[in-house]
């Protein structure tokens, strides 16, 4: 087992927009994207701009240095078929 203190995994609001450590962007920085949910573990991303939604470790979810918030009116849940 590691001796090194766990960092606490950082749960977002609905509507933030976070750094997505797994997903790289083309100059290999990592994506920000809009909390949308957490469901079975996984954490939902969508682009600013929308789009389909992704899934990632809730460890790879980071904070934004200077908080912004997207308004989310109509949160969707994810489609049972991503979760199975």
């Amino acid at each position: 087992m590691s001796s090194r203190p766990r960092t606490p995994v950082y749960t977002p609001a609905v509507g933030e927009i976070v750094r997505d450590l797994a997903h790289l962007d083309t100059s290999g920085k990592p994506l920000e994207a809009v909390y949308m949910d957490t469901l079975a573990g996984l954490v939902y991303l969508r682009h600013e701009a929308g789009g389909c939604e992704w899934t990632t470790k809730p460890t790879h979810v980071q904070a934004l240095p200077a908080p912004r918030f997207l308004t989310v009116q109509h949160p969707s849940r994810p489609r049972a078929a991503d979760v199975a």
